[in-house]
C-alpha cells in the first residue's frame, strides 16, 4: 500500500502535510489567513509537520466516514478490503481517498519534521497561530466489539504511531514553537 499524491501546504515559514482523518480540516481552517500554496512536493528548506492520530481511533472514524459519504452500511461492505488501499493521482482531486488508509502511506518517504498528536493538536494551534479552529467534532456509530480484529490489520501503523509518540520529534508544549 502506498500514497502518491501527498498534499503539502505550504506558507512562507512551514509546510504542513495534509493526512485525511487527522483534524486536516481544523489546521486547514486555522492556517487559512497565511494563504498556503498547495503543493505535491516537499521543499526541504521549511519545517515540515504534520498530524497523527491513534490509528484504531482513526480508522473507526474514517471507515463511518467513508460509509455515510457513499449511503452505506457496514453489513453491505467487506471491511477487510478497507484495509488495502491504492491512491490513483487523480483520486485527491475528485474526492475519492479511502479515509481507511494507513498513516504509514502518507508519512513514507515524506520527510517530515515535526509531528503533533491529535490530542495536542489545539494546543498546537493556539501557540502556533494564537488561535485555534479545532472542530474536534468527529464521532462514529459503528463499534468493533473486538478492536484486537482491526489491530491485526493496523499492526504496522499503531507500531509505527507508538514509535512516534516516543520520539523526539513528537512536538510537547514544552518544546514550544517549532517554526
Amino acid at each position: 500500500m502506498f500514497f502518491q499524491n501527498l498534499e503539502f501546504y505550504e506558507t512562507e515559514k512551514f509546510q504542513y502535510l495534509l493526512i485525511h482523518k487527522n483534524a486536516c480540516t481544523s489546521v486547514r481552517k486555522t492556517i487559512e489567513d497565511l494563504n498556503p500554496k498547495i503543493t505535491n512536493k516537499r521543499n526541504l528548506n521549511k519545517v515540515c509537520w504534520t498530524v497523527i492520530r491513534e490509528p484504531v481511533e482513526r480508522y473507526i472514524h474514517g471507515l463511518g466516514y467513508d460509509l455515510a459519504r457513499h449511503g452505506l452500511d457496514i453489513d453491505e461492505i467487506d471491511v477487510e478490503k478497507t484495509f488495502c488501499s491504492y491512491h490513483e493521482p487523480s483520486s485527491m482531486a475528485r474526492g475519492d481517498v479511502n479515509h481507511t488508509s494507513s498513516q504509514m502511506c502518507y508519512l513514507i518517504n515524506a520527510n517530515v519534521n515535526w509531528y503533533v498528536d491529535l490530542k495536542d493538536l489545539n494546543l498546537f494551534l493556539k501557540q502556533h497561530f494564537n488561535k485555534s479552529n479545532f472542530l474536534n467534532k468527529s464521532t462514529s456509530k459503528y463499534v468493533f466489539e473486538d478492536k484486537k480484529e482491526l489491530e491485526k490489520y493496523l499492526h504496522l501503523d499503531i507500531e509505527m504511531y507508538n514509535r512516534i509518540r516516543h520520539s523526539p520529534y513528537c512536538w510537547e508544549w514544552q518544546k514550544g514553537k517549532i517554526f
